[in-house]
Protein backbone atom coordinates (compact mmCIF):
# COMPACT_ATOMS: atom_id res chain seq x y z
CA UNK A 1 0.00 0.00 0.00
CA UNK A 2 1.00 3.55 -0.81
CA UNK A 3 2.47 5.52 2.25
CA UNK A 4 1.22 8.74 0.53
CA UNK A 5 -2.53 7.63 -0.38
CA UNK A 6 -5.26 7.73 2.28
CA UNK A 7 -5.99 3.97 2.95
CA UNK A 8 -9.39 2.85 1.94
CA UNK A 9 -11.10 2.92 5.08
CA UNK A 10 -11.13 6.38 6.37
CA UNK A 11 -11.58 5.18 9.78
CA UNK A 12 -8.18 4.40 9.74
CA UNK A 13 -7.26 8.62 10.18
CA UNK A 14 -8.24 8.97 13.95
CA UNK A 15 -11.27 10.58 15.15
CA UNK A 16 -10.13 13.67 15.47
CA UNK A 17 -13.16 15.40 13.29
CA UNK A 18 -16.19 15.86 16.10
CA UNK A 19 -17.83 18.49 13.22
CA UNK A 20 -21.88 17.10 12.60
CA UNK A 21 -21.90 18.97 9.27
CA UNK A 22 -20.98 17.98 5.84
CA UNK A 23 -17.48 18.75 4.91
CA UNK A 24 -17.82 21.73 2.26
CA UNK A 25 -15.42 19.92 -0.56
CA UNK A 26 -16.65 17.24 -3.31
CA UNK A 27 -15.92 13.84 -3.06
CA UNK A 28 -13.75 14.16 -6.67
CA UNK A 29 -10.43 13.26 -6.82
CA UNK A 30 -8.63 11.64 -3.96
CA UNK A 31 -6.40 12.96 -0.96
CA UNK A 32 -2.80 12.23 -0.34
CA UNK A 33 -0.70 13.08 2.52
CA UNK A 34 2.43 15.43 2.15
CA UNK A 35 5.16 16.17 3.80
CA UNK A 36 6.79 19.25 2.40
CA UNK A 37 10.06 21.11 2.43
CA UNK A 38 9.10 25.38 3.37
CA UNK A 39 12.05 26.55 1.14
CA UNK A 40 13.49 29.00 4.05
CA UNK A 41 17.49 28.25 4.15
CA UNK A 42 17.70 28.37 7.74
CA UNK A 43 15.00 25.92 8.51
CA UNK A 44 15.81 22.51 9.81
CA UNK A 45 13.64 20.81 6.49
CA UNK A 46 16.32 21.95 4.76
CA UNK A 47 19.19 21.23 6.19
CA UNK A 48 18.37 17.76 5.91
CA UNK A 49 15.89 16.75 8.84
CA UNK A 50 12.34 16.15 8.87
CA UNK A 51 9.84 18.27 6.47
CA UNK A 52 6.61 20.17 7.53
CA UNK A 53 3.68 18.16 7.83
CA UNK A 54 1.56 15.82 7.01
CA UNK A 55 -0.62 18.32 4.66
CA UNK A 56 -3.59 16.87 3.20
CA UNK A 57 -4.37 17.46 -0.47
CA UNK A 58 -7.28 16.75 -2.47
CA UNK A 59 -5.84 15.79 -6.20
CA UNK A 60 -8.57 15.81 -9.63
CA UNK A 61 -8.50 15.86 -13.17
CA UNK A 62 -10.83 18.35 -14.91
CA UNK A 63 -10.74 19.00 -18.84
CA UNK A 64 -7.53 17.43 -19.17
CA UNK A 65 -5.78 19.59 -16.27
CA UNK A 66 -4.78 17.85 -12.66
CA UNK A 67 -6.15 19.93 -10.34
CA UNK A 68 -4.97 20.75 -5.92
CA UNK A 69 -6.17 21.41 -3.21
CA UNK A 70 -5.47 21.57 0.35
CA UNK A 71 -7.88 19.99 2.73
CA UNK A 72 -7.76 20.60 6.53
CA UNK A 73 -6.88 17.68 8.79
CA UNK A 74 -9.75 18.38 10.33
CA UNK A 75 -11.61 17.69 7.39
CA UNK A 76 -9.92 14.90 5.61
CA UNK A 77 -11.72 12.09 7.26
CA UNK A 78 -14.95 13.60 5.50
CA UNK A 79 -13.41 14.49 2.01
CA UNK A 80 -11.92 10.52 1.69
CA UNK A 81 -15.22 8.75 2.66
CA UNK A 82 -16.87 11.53 -0.02
CA UNK A 83 -14.09 10.09 -2.44
CA UNK A 84 -14.43 7.02 -1.59
CA UNK A 85 -18.39 7.31 -2.04
CA UNK A 86 -18.31 9.09 -4.94
CA UNK A 87 -15.38 6.78 -6.89
CA UNK A 88 -18.22 3.32 -5.98
CA UNK A 89 -21.46 5.32 -7.47
CA UNK A 90 -19.59 6.45 -10.60
CA UNK A 91 -18.12 2.14 -10.57
CA UNK A 92 -21.91 0.93 -10.21
CA UNK A 93 -22.68 3.58 -12.74
CA UNK A 94 -20.67 2.09 -15.02
CA UNK A 95 -21.67 -1.67 -14.29
CA UNK A 96 -25.38 -0.93 -15.11
CA UNK A 97 -23.89 0.84 -18.16
CA UNK A 98 -22.19 -2.28 -19.19
CA UNK A 99 -25.32 -4.65 -18.13
CA UNK A 100 -27.51 -2.43 -20.34
CA UNK A 101 -25.14 -2.69 -23.15
CA UNK A 102 -25.00 -6.48 -22.59
CA UNK A 103 -28.80 -6.29 -22.74
CA UNK A 104 -28.68 -4.94 -25.95
CA UNK A 105 -26.49 -7.12 -27.40
CA UNK A 106 -28.26 -9.88 -26.40
CA UNK A 107 -31.46 -8.43 -28.38
CA UNK A 108 -30.12 -7.74 -31.39
CA UNK A 109 -28.40 -11.09 -31.67
CA UNK A 110 -32.11 -12.28 -30.69
CA UNK A 111 -33.01 -10.23 -34.12
CA UNK A 112 -30.50 -11.33 -36.53
CA UNK A 113 -31.15 -15.26 -35.61
CA UNK A 114 -35.37 -14.03 -35.82
CA UNK A 115 -34.19 -12.68 -39.17
CA UNK A 116 -31.84 -15.35 -40.65
CA UNK A 117 -35.07 -18.21 -39.70
CA UNK A 118 -37.18 -16.42 -41.80
CA UNK A 119 -35.69 -16.31 -45.14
Amino acid sequence: MRRDVFPRDASLLGARNERVEPSPKTGEGAICVQWVRCGKPTCRCMQGGPKHGPYYARYWWRDGRRYKRYVCQRDAADVVAACFARRESERDGRARAEEARQEWRDVLALIREAERGER
